[in-house]
């Protein structure tokens, strides 16, 4: 995997550590950005925030799970135990 840019980087530290205070937390993407980023997803494009949670998913960290409506939810892969999609 190639290095992220230093915003991407710097998302998925902030999202690690949003999972390791809230191991329960499931969530879209749009709630990634609103409540695990909280203020912090101003600073940063919506590609980069996909980006990193695109790597968190193949890292194994996140697991991601499709809809029937055709959203996607995340959650930490050590609590639910999701197949990625």
């Amino acid at each position: 995997m190639d290095s992220p840019s230093p915003s991407v980087a710097e998302i998925e530290a902030l999202l690690r550590r949003y999972l390791k205070a809230h191991p329960q937390a499931l969530d879209t993407e749009r709630g990634i950005c609103e409540w695990w980023l909280g203020d912090a997803s101003r600073g940063y494009s919506a590609a980069d925030v996909r980006t990193a949670i695109e790597r968190l998913v193949a890292t194994g960290l996140l697991a991601k799970v499709a809809l029937p409506d055709g959203q996607c939810t995340y959650a930490s892969s050590e609590t639910h135990r999701f197949h990625n999609s």
